[in-house]
């Protein structure tokens, strides 16, 4: 996944929907993922009393603080492979981050596979950032990718099997208890 020549190139989750449901409808997934996003930011962070200040005001969707904030990138990340706020400024002071959806987010590059723009589509219309308008995070990329990987494409395999076997325990365990064919056998004749 990289520009390999193209004037312009593209990227954008097609996966997203699916790896969300994954991780909604898997509760050891889910567990793990939140798990690994609260310990990250378990201890806070350490920065200058300005900066301590301005991240306090910082409330993103009107409910936020800065930690959850960044709890919830880091969870978006493991999920998507890909998380993103939008950074708002007044000026050169920074007013507040916006967590985006990564299933709407586009990823535009240059041929040199420098990112030159975001596109967000909101469903009515799709708009523009510059690079530095968005703070992005992305999970274990390899080699030249603008995108980042998802935890859960490496373990689908591992999720669908568990599940189909879950399936089949189920399945058999409830056959024991309401048996498919009944055999009626007349054990008090001698042979």
């Amino acid at each position: 996944d990289s520009a390999a020549g193209q004037k312009e190139y593209e990227y954008i989750n097609a996966r997203a929907s699916q790896q969300l449901g994954y991780y909604k409808s898997i509760p050891e997934l889910k567990i793990a993922i939140d798990t690994k996003a609260t310990w990250t930011i378990g201890k806070g962070y350490e920065a200058t009393e300005l900066t301590k200040i301005t991240l306090s005001q910082i409330k993103g969707n009107g409910k936020d603080t800065f930690n959850s904030i960044l709890e919830n990138l880091i969870r978006e990340y493991h999920i998507y492979g890909d998380s993103y706020a939008e950074i708002i400024r007044k000026g050169e002071d920074l007013v507040n981050i916006k967590p985006l959806d990564p299933s709407k987010m586009k990823i535009v590059a240059n041929d040199k596979g420098i990112i030159i723009r975001y596109e967000f589509n909101t469903g009515s219309e799709v708009v523009k950032f510059n690079p530095e308008e968005i703070f992005h995070l992305s999970r274990n990329r390899i080699a030249d990718e603008i995108h980042g990987v998802s935890i859960i494409d490496s373990c689908e395999w591992i999720i669908l099997a568990r599940n189909e076997a879950m399936d089949d325990f189920k399945k058999l365990l409830h056959r024991n208890v309401y048996p498919m064919r009944i055999w009626e056998l007349d054990t008090d004749v001698d042979s």
